[in-house]
C-alpha cells in the first residue's frame, strides 16, 4: 500500500523525464535556454521610444491647440480603458448583460461635460448659435448621469437566477436557510467605485489640460516636457549614480541620486525651452477662435527683462541677468515636475503592487501602458492650472467663469489700459449699430 505522500510525489513527477528514469529518450531535444533581457537593451529601447514620443508630442503641439485637444482626449480614453481592465472579471460580467458598457457611458458623459465647459468660449466665438445650447450643458450632463446611475441601480443582481432556483429545489426541508452570497452585488459596487476613481483621475483632473492650453500652448507644452525630461533624467542618473533608495517600499529602483539629478537637468531644460517657445506667437497666444489664425499682442510675460542678481552670486553671473518672466515660471514647473509630480508615479506604483502588475499595459515598448506615462502628468495638469490662474493670468481665474456684473467689472479693472480702450471702442460701435445713443461718453437707451 502506498502512502498518501508517496502517491502525491508520483503524481507530481508523472510524465517528467529524469536522468534515472528508463522512459527518457535521448533523442528528445532539450528545451532552449531562455535568454535574459540585458539592462542595456532595456535602456536603449526606453530611450528610443522616449525620443519618438517627444518628437510626436512636439510636432502635435506645433500644429496648435486643436490637435493638442485631440491628443489629450486620446490619452484620456486609453487611460480609462487601462484602469477599468485592472479590476474587471469577465466571468461575472458575462452574467450581467450590458454592465461592461456602463463605465464607458459614464465616462463619455463626464468627459463630454468637462471638455465643453473648458472650450465653451472659443466654441461660442466660432459658432455663435451654440450659445443657446451650451447654457444648459450642466443640466443635460446631470440628466445623463442620473440615467446612468439609475441604470446601475436597476442592474444590481445578487446571484444568478438559476442558482437561486436550484438551491431552493435541492434544499432539504430540515436544512437551515442560508443567506445567498452577494457576489454580484459586491462586484458591481466595487466597479462603481472604481469607475468614479477613473472619472476623477482621467476625466476631471486631466481636463485641466484644456484650460491651460487655451491660455497659450506654452503653458501646456513646457510643463508636459518637464515631466517627460524629469522621468528620463531620473532613469539615467539613477542607473549611472544611484545608490540610496528613495522609497523602497513603492519603487525600489528610484534613488535619491536620480531624484536630485533629474531636478537639476529638468530646470536647465525648462529655462531653455520656455525661452525658445516664447519667441513664437503660435505658442504664446491664447486660443480665441477655432477657425482663424492665432495672433495676439505679445504679453510682457514673454518679453525679456533685467533682473538684479543677489550679491552672493554677482561674482558668478554679474549684477544683472536678462530673463523672460515665463522662464521664472518655468522654474516652478520644473520644481513641481521633479518634487511633486513623481508622487503620482509612486501612487501608480503602489496601485500596481496592490494588483500584482508590472505595467498598466503594453502599448508603448519599454514604457508600459498609457497610465505608466501619464501618471505624473495628471498631477502636473492640476498644478499648472492652479499656478497659472494665481500667478500668471491677471484676473486670477475669476474672469474665465464670470457671469455677474460685479465679477466682470473686477476683470475690466484688472485689464491693461490699452485693452480697456479697445474694448470701450468696440462696445461703443456695437451700441451705436443697435440704435443706442452715446452722449458725452454715456450710453442712453
Amino acid at each position: 500500500m502506498k502512502r498518501r505522500g508517496q502517491a502525491k510525489d508520483s503524481d507530481d513527477t508523472a510524465g517528467v523525464c529524469t536522468s534515472s528514469s528508463s522512459d527518457c529518450n535521448d533523442e528528445v531535444p532539450a528545451a532552449p535556454p531562455v535568454a535574459s533581457k540585458s539592462p542595456n537593451s532595456d535602456l536603449f529601447l526606453r530611450t528610443i521610444f522616449t525620443f519618438v514620443m517627444a518628437i510626436t508630442f512636439l510636432v502635435t503641439q506645433y500644429v496648435g491647440q486643436t490637435l493638442g485637444i485631440v491628443l489629450v482626449v486620446t490619452c484620456q480614453v486609453l487611460m480609462f480603458g487601462e484602469i477599468m481592465k485592472i479590476n474587471r472579471k469577465r466571468a461575472l460580467e458575462n452574467e450581467l448583460p450590458g454592465f461592461h458598457t456602463l463605465p464607458w457611458y459614464m465616462f463619455t458623459v463626464c468627459n463630454g461635460f468637462t471638455i465643453v465647459q473648458a472650450l465653451r468660449m472659443p466654441l461660442i466665438r466660432t459658432w455663435p448659435f451654440l450659445d443657446d445650447w451650451l447654457k444648459h450643458t450642466s443640466f443635460i450632463a446631470f440628466c445623463l448621469y442620473m440615467a446612468g446611475f439609475m441604470a446601475f441601480v436597476l442592474s444590481l443582481k445578487p446571484i444568478k437566477l438559476l442558482d437561486t432556483i436550484g438551491s431552493k429545489l435541492k434544499r432539504k426541508p430540515s436544512a437551515p436557510q442560508k443567506q445567498p452570497k452577494q457576489k454580484f452585488f459586491r462586484y458591481q459596487f466595487n466597479q462603481f467605485g472604481w469607475l468614479h476613481m477613473g472619472l476623477l483621475a482621467f476625466s476631471v483632473m486631466s481636463s485641466f489640460f484644456f484650460s491651460t492650453m487655451l491660455e497659450g500652448m506654452i503653458w501646456f507644452t513646457v510643463p508636459i516636457s518637464c515631466v517627460v525630461h524629469n522621468d528620463s533624467w531620473a532613469f539615467a542618473c539613477g542607473r549611472l549614480f544611484g545608490k540610496v533608495p528613495l522609497i523602497p517600499t513603492l519603487s525600489p529602483k528610484k534613488t535619491w541620486e536620480g531624484f536630485l539629478g533629474a531636478w537639476f537637468f529638468t530646470t536647465l531644460w525648462a529655462l531653455w525651452f520656455s525661452d525658445f517657445l516664447a519667441k513664437q506667437k503660435r505658442f504664446i497666444c491664447p486660443k480665441m477662435h477655432f477657425l482663424t489664425p492665432i495672433d495676439c499682442e505679445v504679453s510682457p510675460t514673454f518679453i525679456q527683462q533685467a533682473y538684479d542678481v543677489p550679491e552672493m552670486l554677482v561674482w558668478l553671473i554679474g549684477e544683472q541677468i536678462w530673463l523672460r518672466p515665463v522662464q521664472l515660471h518655468s522654474i516652478a514647473f520644473a520644481a513641481f515636475a521633479s518634487l511633486g509630480a513623481p508622487f503620482g508615479g509612486f501612487f501608480a506604483s503602489g496601485l500596481k503592487r496592490a494588483f500584482n502588475l508590472k505595467d498598466f499595459g503594453d502599448l508603448i515598448p519599454g514604457h508600459g501602458g498609457m497610465i505608466d506615462r501619464m501618471d505624473c502628468q495628471i498631477l502636473m495638469a492640476l498644478f499648472v492650472y492652479v499656478y497659472v490662474s494665481n500667478f500668471v493670468t491677471e484676473h486670477g481665474g475669476v474672469c474665465a467663469a464670470s457671469s455677474t456684473y460685479s465679477s466682470f467689472s473686477y476683470c475690466l479693472t484688472r485689464m491693461p489700459q490699452a485693452q480697456q480702450v479697445a474694448l470701450y471702442n468696440s462696445l461703443g460701435e456695437q451700441l451705436r449699430e443697435s440704435g443706442v445713443q452715446i452722449i458725452n461718453g454715456i450710453a442712453v437707451e
